[in-house]
């Protein structure tokens, strides 16, 4: 059977079989339980903040004069390392390229920490003309020059200098750090 035979078929509508629309239950409203879940939201909100604060303050540091004095300066850094090179036993073994590879890398990182050049990352020529622009004094670029052929001469070129001029090496980076150190005259 078809809705719309259905429809047909059922006839008139009874007056009595229809109703109203039954009206919105009334819910009593307590206001205690606002209070309550409001305290309740503070307290969690007010909680959090106390402990944020409290955990920033003691990462804080305490001063920040004492933080700057722990950090050693590049050439006080470089001194170590040029002093570990003296004391290890490369020269007696006769590991030169070892020996001047360390060397130049102490230089590198010497300058990458004093002029703030990415002397790890540049080759020596490419180091060079940076040091050029950074308007750093010829005499220093010279000598660095030097210092760091020679040591790719070693290191690239199967150069075997004699023991003397391998710890001139040593001398010459020393003096490079000398001369340019912060507060060098």
């Amino acid at each position: 059977m078809s809705l719309l035979t259905q429809i047909f078929t059922q006839g008139s509508i009874d007056v009595q079989s229809l109703r109203d629309i039954k009206p919105p239950l009334e819910v009593t409203q307590s206001l205690l339980f606002y209070f309550i879940g409001g305290a309740v939201v503070l307290g969690i909100i007010a909680v959090s903040v106390f402990l944020y604060i409290r955990k920033r303050r003691q990462t804080l540091p305490v001063s920040p004069v004492e933080e700057e004095n722990d950090v050693p300066m590049p050439h006080e850094i470089a001194y170590e390392q040029l002093a570990a090179i003296e004391t290890s036993d490369w020269l007696k073994r006769g590991d030169m390229e070892i020996y001047h590879t360390q060397i130049s890398y102490i230089l590198r990182e010497y300058i990458c920490g004093r002029y703030q050049i990415p002397a790890l990352e540049l080759t020596t020529t490419a180091l060079l003309h940076a040091m050029r622009r950074s308007q750093i004094g010829v005499p220093y670029v010279e000598r660095v020059q030097q210092l760091l052929t020679n040591c790719d001469r070693v290191k690239f070129a199967s150069y075997r200098p004699e023991l003397s001029e391998a710890t001139a090496r040593i001398a010459d980076a020393r003096w490079i750090v000398d001369e340019t150190k912060i507060g060098a005259p």
